[in-house]
């Protein structure tokens, strides 16, 4: 029989396809992980024995994670302050109103973060715009990682949307029908498709068999999804894609080294905190049953050698100053690709950068900001567009003509500006502080030294009175205040 190529090509592009979908949520899967610190590490059994950890089956022991920082540094510079209406004929303060009602609805104080952290993380995320009988309803989707999610499917000639697929599985114990089913979602332009796998299908694999799903008695199949006028509304889910993918998955084989480094630290330091001991020229003392009796070393312990030719000596333990060299410069390699400021990764406490310094290690992260502020707001714009579509349908009386909005962000540079003040406010208290403490020893009294410094009567009486008790001296109490920020 003859070769048909045209069926070859198609069934082997199709196959080729299938292959990079499957690394692709393959890598989901895996930056997830990183993320919230399930990190793959070797520990020996000594280790895992000092860490406390050798009780524990299972791999993920230790994880130095970065990665969850290098996201964090991103989402909390992702402040929206308002959305702004551009150019409507409408009063703009019932557009504002209207607006300000769906985000407190859809709580999006806690959504905003959300969504920023899921699409920085993972590459996109969705949000799912419908209603909910009385107002538009906005629901995170995350990105579909082989087993649940949203997949958008688009135009491989425009990269336009065609449509989008919502997979999940069926977790409902009181129906056992459908229990344990996979269900899918297909949202057109113009209409909802939904489909449940058959029961006698293998969901996940080729060859399951979809059957049309209606949720409730009298819901049509598919579902309309247009206006008033018979056009289409849109594809229901608003994709938030990060721009240049996941902000972490270029880092995954930096954070494994820095695994790696930290794990070399740990078994140096373990090794330096003990001499080790060799004795050569000796016999060894031999068990009953012809195995080496090993020697129990301890404090004040006095070790016996009764052969004239043994010779007893130390190594002396290795300096880990070089390994340690090797854990920050993971450390920096870190910062630098993902453009987070160094001093973000230093402990609490530690030396901080202030003024010019800290702006200068901000810019690259700066930029990295302001470009997803663009992307996200036309997301987060698209996403009140629908709404306002939605709600003039449902609610014609309450028709909603929002005309152009736009997302006003936060200024990430205020950020730095923030922090830059707190550090100088925080200096100047404590040396405040520290120059009250040298004028009460150069004689000036305690109560003109704090009405100075802003504090009130019954505040010095209060501080005179733990003086007198002995609990505090001046010094003390201005310090203890300072701590707490008064």
């Amino acid at each position: 029989m003859p070769i048909n190529y045209n069926d070859e090509a198609r069934i082997a592009y199709l196959k080729w396809l299938a292959a990079e979908d499957a690394d692709e949520e393959k890598m989901i899967r895996t930056v997830r992980d990183y993320a919230s610190g399930r990190q793959p590490s070797y520990l020996t059994d000594r280790q895992k024995e000092f860490l406390g950890l050798k009780a524990r089956n299972t791999k993920y022991l230790y994880a130095h994670n970065l990665c969850q920082l290098v996201i964090d540094s991103v989402v909390e510079r992702l402040r929206i302050e308002e959305f702004r209406p551009a150019d409507t004929d409408n009063p703009s303060e019932a557009i504002t109103a209207l607006i300000k009602g769906w985000c407190a609805s859809n709580r999006l104080d806690a959504l905003l973060d959300d969504v920023h952290e899921a699409a920085c993380r993972d590459g996109r995320a969705y949000l799912l715009v419908d209603w909910n009988g009385q107002r538009p309803r906005w629901t995170i989707n995350l990105v579909f990682d082989g087993t649940q999610g949203i997949r958008m499917i688009r135009d491989a000639s425009t990269d336009g949307a065609l449509f989008a697929v919502k997979t999940w599985q069926v977790n409902d114990i009181l129906n056992p029908v459908n229990n344990g089913s996979t269900r899918k979602t297909l949202y057109f332009p113009d209409r909802v498709e939904k489909y449940i796998s058959a029961s006698d299908s293998n969901p996940g694999i080729a060859g399951t068999r979809w059957a049309p799903y209606i949720d409730a008695d009298g819901e049509p199949w598919p579902i309309p999804w247009v206006d008033a006028q018979g056009q289409p509304l849109g594809i229901a889910a608003i994709e938030f894609p990060n721009p240049g993918g996941s902000e972490i998955e270029q880092l995954l084989p930096l954070q494994d080294m820095l695994n790696k480094s930290d794990l070399d630290v740990i078994a140096a330091s373990d090794a330096s905190g003990f001499r080790i001991l060799y004795v050569t020229g000796a016999q060894p003392k031999l068990k009953t049953d012809g195995a080496e009796e090993s020697e129990t070393i301890g404090p004040a312990k006095l070790m016996r050698l009764t052969d004239p030719n043994a010779k007893l000596g130390a190594i002396d333990a290795s300096d880990p100053t070089s390994i340690i060299a090797s854990s920050k410069y993971w450390i920096e390699s870190l910062a630098g690709i993902s453009r987070t400021p160094q001093y973000l990764f230093q402990a609490l406490g530690a030396d901080q950068p202030s003024g010019e310094s800290l702006k200068e290690q901000e810019v690259g992260l700066l930029h990295k900001v302001q470009r997803r502020q663009t992307v996200f707001g036309n997301a987060w714009e698209d996403v009140l567009y629908l709404s306002a579509r939605l709600q003039t349908l449902y609610r014609p009386q309450d028709a909603a003509d929002i005309g152009i909005v736009d997302t006003i962000w936060a200024s990430a540079e205020e950020f730095v500006d923030d922090i830059a003040i707190q550090q100088v406010e925080a200096a100047a208290q404590k040396t405040a502080a520290e120059a009250a403490i040298l004028r009460q020893q150069l004689g000036v009294s305690q109560a003109q030294i704090l009405r100075e410094l802003g504090y009130t009567d019954e505040q010095i009486v209060q501080m005179e009175q733990e003086r007198e008790a002995g609990t505090a001296q001046l010094g003390e109490t201005l310090l203890q205040a300072f701590e707490r920020g008064q």
